[in-house]
Protein backbone atom coordinates (compact mmCIF):
# COMPACT_ATOMS: atom_id res chain seq x y z
CA UNK A 1 0.00 0.00 0.00
CA UNK A 2 2.77 2.49 0.80
CA UNK A 3 4.64 1.84 -2.51
CA UNK A 4 1.14 2.39 -4.14
CA UNK A 5 0.84 5.68 -2.29
CA UNK A 6 4.56 6.71 -2.70
CA UNK A 7 4.09 6.07 -6.81
CA UNK A 8 0.47 8.07 -7.14
CA UNK A 9 2.02 10.85 -4.97
CA UNK A 10 5.13 10.92 -7.45
CA UNK A 11 3.46 11.19 -10.61
CA UNK A 12 0.86 13.42 -8.50
CA UNK A 13 3.75 15.80 -8.30
CA UNK A 14 5.45 15.69 -11.39
CA UNK A 15 2.34 16.33 -12.97
CA UNK A 16 1.59 19.09 -11.43
CA UNK A 17 4.86 20.90 -11.86
CA UNK A 18 4.82 20.66 -15.24
CA UNK A 19 1.30 21.23 -15.59
CA UNK A 20 3.04 24.52 -14.35
CA UNK A 21 5.32 25.04 -16.26
CA UNK A 22 4.06 23.71 -19.54
CA UNK A 23 1.11 26.18 -18.66
CA UNK A 24 2.46 29.62 -19.21
CA UNK A 25 3.90 28.74 -23.32
CA UNK A 26 0.08 28.68 -24.10
CA UNK A 27 -0.66 32.39 -22.12
CA UNK A 28 2.07 33.86 -24.26
CA UNK A 29 2.57 31.99 -27.48
CA UNK A 30 0.40 33.00 -30.28
CA UNK A 31 -2.99 31.70 -29.81
CA UNK A 32 -4.36 29.33 -32.21
CA UNK A 33 -0.66 28.80 -32.96
CA UNK A 34 0.60 25.00 -33.54
CA UNK A 35 2.99 25.72 -30.34
CA UNK A 36 -0.06 27.20 -28.40
CA UNK A 37 -2.51 23.92 -28.96
CA UNK A 38 0.17 21.55 -28.68
CA UNK A 39 1.08 22.61 -25.30
CA UNK A 40 -1.81 23.50 -24.20
CA UNK A 41 -3.42 20.02 -25.02
CA UNK A 42 -0.18 18.63 -22.86
CA UNK A 43 -1.28 20.62 -19.82
CA UNK A 44 -4.56 19.02 -20.40
CA UNK A 45 -3.61 15.87 -20.07
CA UNK A 46 -1.03 16.55 -16.72
CA UNK A 47 -4.23 18.43 -15.23
CA UNK A 48 -6.40 15.39 -15.80
CA UNK A 49 -3.54 13.14 -14.46
CA UNK A 50 -3.40 15.31 -11.51
CA UNK A 51 -7.50 14.70 -10.69
CA UNK A 52 -7.25 11.18 -11.17
CA UNK A 53 -4.38 10.69 -8.76
CA UNK A 54 -5.55 13.04 -6.06
CA UNK A 55 -8.50 11.14 -6.54
CA UNK A 56 -6.71 7.95 -5.71
CA UNK A 57 -5.03 9.45 -3.06
CA UNK A 58 -8.17 10.39 -1.26
CA UNK A 59 -9.46 6.70 -1.74
CA UNK A 60 -6.44 5.44 -0.76
CA UNK A 61 -6.00 8.68 2.58
CA UNK A 62 -9.69 9.43 2.94
CA UNK A 63 -8.59 10.61 6.66
CA UNK A 64 -6.55 13.28 5.85
CA UNK A 65 -8.04 16.27 5.95
CA UNK A 66 -5.76 18.12 3.97
CA UNK A 67 -5.70 15.45 1.35
CA UNK A 68 -9.40 15.73 1.12
CA UNK A 69 -9.07 19.56 0.76
CA UNK A 70 -6.39 19.79 -2.00
CA UNK A 71 -8.48 16.43 -4.04
CA UNK A 72 -11.52 18.85 -3.72
CA UNK A 73 -9.17 21.71 -5.02
CA UNK A 74 -7.81 19.51 -7.98
CA UNK A 75 -11.52 18.67 -9.26
CA UNK A 76 -12.02 22.31 -9.26
CA UNK A 77 -9.27 23.32 -11.40
CA UNK A 78 -9.70 19.79 -13.49
CA UNK A 79 -13.23 21.14 -14.37
CA UNK A 80 -11.86 24.24 -15.02
CA UNK A 81 -9.35 22.75 -17.79
CA UNK A 82 -11.48 20.31 -19.45
CA UNK A 83 -14.23 23.42 -19.63
CA UNK A 84 -12.11 25.89 -20.98
CA UNK A 85 -10.34 23.14 -23.31
CA UNK A 86 -14.00 21.62 -24.38
CA UNK A 87 -15.30 25.17 -25.06
CA UNK A 88 -12.64 25.32 -28.20
CA UNK A 89 -14.98 21.90 -29.55
CA UNK A 90 -17.84 24.10 -29.31
CA UNK A 91 -17.74 26.83 -32.06
CA UNK A 92 -20.46 25.58 -33.91
CA UNK A 93 -21.70 22.54 -31.95
CA UNK A 94 -22.14 23.35 -28.73
CA UNK A 95 -22.07 21.48 -25.82
CA UNK A 96 -22.30 17.71 -25.73
CA UNK A 97 -22.75 14.48 -23.54
CA UNK A 98 -19.87 14.78 -22.31
CA UNK A 99 -19.58 18.18 -21.56
CA UNK A 100 -23.06 17.68 -19.42
CA UNK A 101 -22.00 14.60 -17.41
CA UNK A 102 -18.60 16.72 -16.88
CA UNK A 103 -20.52 19.58 -15.88
CA UNK A 104 -22.82 17.69 -13.54
CA UNK A 105 -20.25 15.76 -11.76
CA UNK A 106 -18.49 18.63 -10.59
CA UNK A 107 -22.01 20.34 -9.16
CA UNK A 108 -21.90 17.25 -7.19
CA UNK A 109 -18.49 17.58 -5.73
CA UNK A 110 -19.33 20.92 -5.25
CA UNK A 111 -22.84 20.04 -3.29
CA UNK A 112 -20.49 17.26 -1.36
CA UNK A 113 -17.60 19.53 -0.59
CA UNK A 114 -20.56 22.50 1.04
CA UNK A 115 -22.57 19.55 2.97
CA UNK A 116 -18.85 18.70 4.64
CA UNK A 117 -17.92 22.02 5.10
CA UNK A 118 -20.76 22.60 7.02
CA UNK A 119 -20.74 19.14 9.05
CA UNK A 120 -17.00 20.23 10.20
CA UNK A 121 -18.61 23.80 10.94
CA UNK A 122 -21.09 22.16 13.29
CA UNK A 123 -18.13 20.15 14.84
CA UNK A 124 -15.51 22.49 15.01
CA UNK A 125 -16.97 25.86 14.67
CA UNK A 126 -15.89 28.51 11.53
CA UNK A 127 -12.16 27.52 11.79
CA UNK A 128 -9.87 26.90 8.80
CA UNK A 129 -10.94 23.53 7.28
CA UNK A 130 -14.91 24.05 7.67
CA UNK A 131 -14.70 28.15 5.92
CA UNK A 132 -12.27 26.74 2.97
CA UNK A 133 -14.54 23.13 2.18
CA UNK A 134 -17.89 25.83 2.19
CA UNK A 135 -16.06 28.36 0.72
CA UNK A 136 -14.96 26.36 -2.54
CA UNK A 137 -17.87 24.54 -2.40
CA UNK A 138 -19.51 27.48 -3.28
CA UNK A 139 -17.15 28.83 -5.72
CA UNK A 140 -17.03 25.14 -7.49
CA UNK A 141 -20.43 25.10 -7.47
CA UNK A 142 -21.51 28.67 -8.93
CA UNK A 143 -19.17 27.51 -12.28
CA UNK A 144 -20.78 24.58 -12.57
CA UNK A 145 -24.07 26.28 -12.21
CA UNK A 146 -23.27 29.19 -14.75
CA UNK A 147 -22.45 25.95 -17.48
CA UNK A 148 -26.23 24.35 -16.72
CA UNK A 149 -27.91 27.38 -17.20
CA UNK A 150 -25.90 28.53 -20.19
CA UNK A 151 -26.79 25.01 -22.15
CA UNK A 152 -30.07 26.31 -22.84
CA UNK A 153 -29.04 29.79 -23.55
CA UNK A 154 -28.01 31.26 -27.20
CA UNK A 155 -24.24 31.95 -26.71
CA UNK A 156 -22.79 35.59 -27.44
CA UNK A 157 -20.29 35.66 -30.55
CA UNK A 158 -16.78 34.41 -29.69
CA UNK A 159 -18.22 33.11 -26.37
CA UNK A 160 -16.23 30.20 -26.58
CA UNK A 161 -13.19 31.93 -27.03
CA UNK A 162 -13.47 34.18 -23.93
CA UNK A 163 -14.83 30.97 -22.24
CA UNK A 164 -11.79 29.44 -23.07
CA UNK A 165 -9.17 32.50 -21.72
CA UNK A 166 -11.16 32.68 -18.07
CA UNK A 167 -11.46 28.89 -17.79
CA UNK A 168 -8.14 27.97 -18.71
CA UNK A 169 -6.08 30.91 -16.73
CA UNK A 170 -8.70 30.13 -13.92
CA UNK A 171 -7.59 26.38 -13.76
CA UNK A 172 -4.26 27.60 -13.81
CA UNK A 173 -4.35 30.11 -10.74
CA UNK A 174 -6.04 27.50 -8.54
CA UNK A 175 -3.14 24.48 -9.37
CA UNK A 176 -0.80 27.17 -8.50
CA UNK A 177 -3.02 28.03 -5.70
CA UNK A 178 -2.53 24.24 -4.21
CA UNK A 179 1.41 24.05 -5.08
CA UNK A 180 2.08 27.22 -3.10
CA UNK A 181 -0.26 26.41 -0.14
CA UNK A 182 1.64 22.82 -0.04
CA UNK A 183 4.95 24.21 0.04
CA UNK A 184 4.19 27.44 1.80
CA UNK A 185 4.84 25.96 5.14
CA UNK A 186 8.70 24.78 4.36
CA UNK A 187 9.49 28.06 2.49
CA UNK A 188 8.09 30.03 5.48
CA UNK A 189 9.14 30.75 8.62
CA UNK A 190 7.16 29.21 11.75
CA UNK A 191 6.67 32.45 13.07
CA UNK A 192 4.87 34.02 10.11
CA UNK A 193 2.18 35.72 10.88
CA UNK A 194 -1.07 34.60 10.01
CA UNK A 195 -2.04 37.20 7.62
CA UNK A 196 0.82 36.13 5.45
CA UNK A 197 -0.81 32.47 5.45
CA UNK A 198 -3.96 33.67 4.12
CA UNK A 199 -2.42 36.02 1.64
CA UNK A 200 -0.85 32.96 0.18
CA UNK A 201 -4.64 31.43 -0.59
CA UNK A 202 -5.91 35.13 -1.74
CA UNK A 203 -2.70 36.90 -3.33
CA UNK A 204 -2.91 34.47 -6.53
CA UNK A 205 -6.71 34.47 -7.15
CA UNK A 206 -6.71 38.28 -6.77
CA UNK A 207 -3.53 38.83 -9.57
CA UNK A 208 -4.48 36.29 -11.95
CA UNK A 209 -8.03 37.42 -11.94
CA UNK A 210 -6.92 41.04 -12.78
CA UNK A 211 -4.67 39.61 -15.33
CA UNK A 212 -7.62 37.50 -16.95
CA UNK A 213 -10.08 40.27 -17.14
CA UNK A 214 -7.37 42.85 -18.80
CA UNK A 215 -6.68 39.80 -21.34
CA UNK A 216 -10.48 39.27 -22.02
CA UNK A 217 -11.57 43.24 -22.50
CA UNK A 218 -8.52 43.75 -24.60
CA UNK A 219 -9.24 40.74 -27.17
CA UNK A 220 -13.18 41.90 -27.02
CA UNK A 221 -11.70 45.31 -28.13
CA UNK A 222 -9.17 43.88 -30.56
CA UNK A 223 -12.58 41.85 -32.03
CA UNK A 224 -14.79 45.23 -32.25
CA UNK A 225 -11.86 47.33 -33.91
CA UNK A 226 -11.60 44.54 -36.44
CA UNK A 227 -15.45 43.99 -36.95
CA UNK A 228 -15.85 47.49 -37.19
CA UNK A 229 -13.01 47.55 -39.88
CA UNK A 230 -14.91 44.94 -41.99
CA UNK A 231 -18.07 46.68 -41.98
CA UNK A 232 -16.52 49.51 -43.12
Amino acid sequence: MKTLILSLLIIHIVSGITALIIGLIPMFSQKGGRLHNRTGLVYVYCMITVAVTALLLCGLQPFKMMRLFLTGIAVFSFYLCVSGWRATKQKKSGPTRVDRLLTYFTAAVSIAMIGFGLYLMTKFGPSFFPVLFTFFGFLTGSFARRDILQFSRPTEKMHWFFHHITRMGGSYIATFTAALVTNARYLMPQQTPEWIGTMVWIAPALIGGLLIGRTVRYYKQKFAHTTRTVER
